[in-house]
């Protein structure tokens, strides 16, 4: 059972998942040649791939699916309310509609699909159940929505965005429009919104191998500091974390391990 977080930021996200036969990506914002690389660098075999899941198509999260899904030969998965063109869906190898707020059975995993608030039609986010692991991925939105909750209390493993530093962005470049957008009910989840989000839950988090990813950190209006310094604040030393520098490849941790090492304490 093995996962990794190919990249993560604001230039290109992807994350994938394998089991045995069968894996599966989280959206795929590298080309064909970079995501290639990555995966091989971190030890997978795209030719295992089955399944893309996508959450939404602002680029860094889109760019690379039509390519993969083309070259692999496999289908996408997207919500119902996402639109493509006719050019855009002849690009791709074949789509599944799916909807959000309900349940599905593919394959060798099931998946929830999470609605969100964001500002780019038809997003969604997931969470998985593959091989009795629960994954759960919560990106690119304003604010979190009571279906989320669950699911990241629930999850083995949480990957959630910490897209902004409040401070930097209102003393950042960007023009106002663009800061309003960021920080708005459809924009980002903030380093704050995130640690009181999970300094809310924490005590709800039963699992032993519970581990959290810090991801999608804005390359302009955020930084590994000043994010490790707000958790170090306010989440106790039993937290465990691993904030995803932008752009690092991180691989996941060995689940079995810390399941066999838990088992015999």
């Amino acid at each position: 059972m093995r996962y990794a977080i190919l990249g993560s930021g604001s230039t290109a996200n992807s994350y994938v998942f394998e089991h045995d036969d069968f894996a599966f990506v989280v959206d795929n914002g590298f080309s064909l040649k970079e995501f290639s690389n990555r995966a091989q660098k971190a030890g997978f075999d795209i030719s295992k791939i089955k399944l893309i899941f996508l959450t939404h198509k602002h680029a860094d999260h889109a760019r690379g699916i039509e390519k993969l899904s083309k070259e692999l030969k496999v289908p996408v998965v997207m919500s119902r309310g996402l639109l493509l063109s006719k050019s855009e869906t002849k690009k791709i190898y074949r789509r599944v509609n799916v909807e959000p707020g309900k349940e599905y059975n593919c394959e060798k995993i099931s998946f929830s699909v999470l609605p969100v608030s964001h500002d780019c039609e038809g997003s969604v986010n997931y969470s998985f159940n593959f091989n009795g692991y629960i994954f759960t991925v919560i990106t690119d939105t304003g604010k979190i929505l009571e279906g989320m909750e669950k699911h990241a209390i629930n999850a083995d493993i949480l990957f959630i965005e910490a897209n902004y530093c409040p401070q930097m962005l209102a003393d950042g470049p960007y023009p106002l429009y663009l800061k309003k957008r960021i920080e708005s009910p459809l924009g980002h989840l903030s380093n704050d919104d995130v640690v009181k989000f999970l300094s809310r839950i924490y005590n709800l988090m039963q699992k032993k191998n519970k581990m959290t990813y810090l991801c999608h950190l804005s390359d302009t209006n955020n930084c590994y500091e000043k994010l490790k310094e707000i958790v170090r604040v306010n989440m106790p030393d039993t937290f465990k974390y691993r904030i995803c520098r932008k752009s690092e490849l991180v691989e996941g941790i060995d689940l079995f391990a810390i399941e066999a090492k838990v088992a015999c304490t």
